[in-house]
C-alpha cells in the first residue's frame, strides 16, 4: 500500500451497512473494498471496532451469530483492505473542537461522529463516506466531501 493513495474515510454505519448486506448497497461496497490497498485506501477511526460489534439480525434475535462475528473481524485484520487509525489526542481535541463549532453553529452532532469527523481530518482524507445524510454538511469543516459511498465514480476530492 502507498501512503500516495487517495484516503476514502468509511464512518461506522457504512461497515454495518457490509456487514448487514443491505441489497442496495452491497454491491458499492464490495466493489470498493475490492479496489482499496489499489486504487485508494479506506480508512476509518479503531472506534468502528466498538460501533460495529453485532449485526442487524443478532440485535434484532437477541443472539450472536459466530459467522457474523468472522465477518466482523475480518474487517480488523492486518490484512484486511481497511487501515484503522488510532484515537490519539491530537483526534480526541480536533473533534472536540468540532463539536464546539458544531454548538455556535447551532448544529447537534454526537461524540462518536465528532471522533470519525476530526479522524478523516486528521488524516487528510479526500472523502468522508457515511449513510448518515445530516454529516454531509460538515464537508467544510473537515476539508472534503462527505456523502454516501459510491463504487461506480468514488469522490476522490
Amino acid at each position: 500500500m502507498s501512503d500516495d493513495l487517495a484516503r476514502l474515510y468509511w464512518d461506522a454505519n457504512v461497515f454495518l451497512s457490509y456487514i448487514n448486506g443491505i441489497p442496495t448497497r452491497l454491491p458499492d461496497l464490495d466493489a470498493l473494498l475490492e479496489r482499496s490497498g489499489k486504487d485508494f485506501q479506506i480508512i476509518t477511526s479503531v472506534v468502528s471496532i466498538v460501533e460495529v460489534a453485532f449485526g442487524k439480525a443478532e440485535q434484532d434475535g437477541g443472539s450472536l451469530d459466530p459467522d457474523v462475528e468472522r465477518k466482523i473481524d475480518a474487517l480488523w485484520t492486518p490484512d484486511s483492505p481497511i487501515r484503522l487509525v488510532e484515537l490519539y489526542p491530537q483526534i480526541a481535541h480536533g473533534a472536540k473542537a468540532i463539536m464546539r463549532e458544531t454548538l455556535a453553529r447551532g448544529w447537534k452532532l454526537k461524540p462518536l461522529d465528532a471522533i470519525h469527523l476530526a479522524a478523516a481530518k486528521q488524516e487528510q482524507a479526500t472523502a468522508f463516506h457515511t449513510y448518515d445524510t445530516e454529516l454531509e454538511k460538515y464537508s467544510s469543516i473537515i476539508g472534503c466531501s462527505v456523502s454516501q459511498p459510491l463504487a461506480k465514480a468514488p469522490k476522490l476530492l
